[in-house]
């Protein structure tokens, strides 16, 4: 019988205007041992943060927040921060595409959601590879102080899925596990989804509606074809996070002992 992927009831966290945000902790890695709670967080965008909902990241703490959007993202919604917290926007958009547009101008020619799903699983491909967001996020992992973290990007899903998934291999989590926790994210972000998929005209988008419904959906396939372009280039995941992000054994157990309990 697997194990199931959350042993014990995760922290919970209310915010009234967070998109899709979630606590790591308590996420079941192969060797049996939990992600602690309260240190490792995943999230959409926080700009419609409350006053209550920043009083209560200040509280936790959370003091770091790794900004994973392009600079026109942020700077149209920029992040409403609180006390003491260090801020820093490293994009992980693949840099360049074969006609230089930025992934989400691309996405504005998927027609339907066919043509959706083929940029979705292309985005996948190029994540996980010389991606500077992720590397920033696993050295502030290493840094000598345990920082307590919140990842994000537009809707916590995709930048933000392949980048927790990279937390969760070097901690020591099997690819189902992996599979599992980007899959929550379908049902984490169903209320936000559907309040902004209420707010178009179906009939009127015709089958590019069918697009904007695969952008806002955590489809199994996409994480796999990150896991499976890993393995695909380099064996293994021990040799993935020592080459992209100079992280070998003594380096992971470090991690392990820092953020496992």
């Amino acid at each position: 019988m697997r194990l199931k992927l959350f042993v014990k009831e995760p922290q919970k966290i209310h915010l009234q205007g967070g998109v899709n945000f979630r606590d790591l902790g308590g996420c079941r890695m192969a060797d049996g041992r939990t992600v602690k709670p309260g240190l490792l967080f995943r999230s959409g965008a926080l700009d419609e943060l409350t006053t209550e909902d920043r009083e209560t990241l200040a509280a936790l703490p959370v003091t770091h927040v790794l900004d994973y959007r392009d600079e026109a993202e942020a700077w149209r919604k920029p992040d409403s921060l609180w006390r003491d917290v260090q801020y820093e926007r490293v994009p992980a958009n693949p840099g360049q595409w074969e006609n230089g547009a930025s992934p989400m101008q691309l996405l504005s020619y998927a027609v339907d959601g066919q043509r959706a799903f083929a940029f979705m699983n292309e985005l996948y491909l190029r994540l996980p590879f010389g991606n500077p967001a992720y590397r920033r996020l696993l050295t502030w992992m290493r840094a000598p102080e345990t920082p307590h973290l919140v990842q994000h990007c537009a809707i916590g899903k995709d930048r933000t899925g392949v980048g927790s998934a990279i937390v969760l291999l070097a901690l020591g989590a099997s690819r189902q596990t992996v599979i599992e926790d980007y899959m929550a994210t379908e049902t984490s972000l169903a209320s936000y989804r559907g309040r902004w998929l209420a707010t178009v005209d179906k009939q009127r988008m015709g089958a590019k509606y069918d697009a904007l419904v695969c952008m806002f959906s955590a489809c199994e396939a996409f994480i796999k074809t990150a896991l499976d372009a890993i393995e695909s280039r380099y064996g293994n995941m021990a040799d993935y996070l020592k080459e992209e992000f100079d992280l070998d054994y003594a380096d992971r157990a470090v991690l392990q002992v820092r953020y496992l309990e």
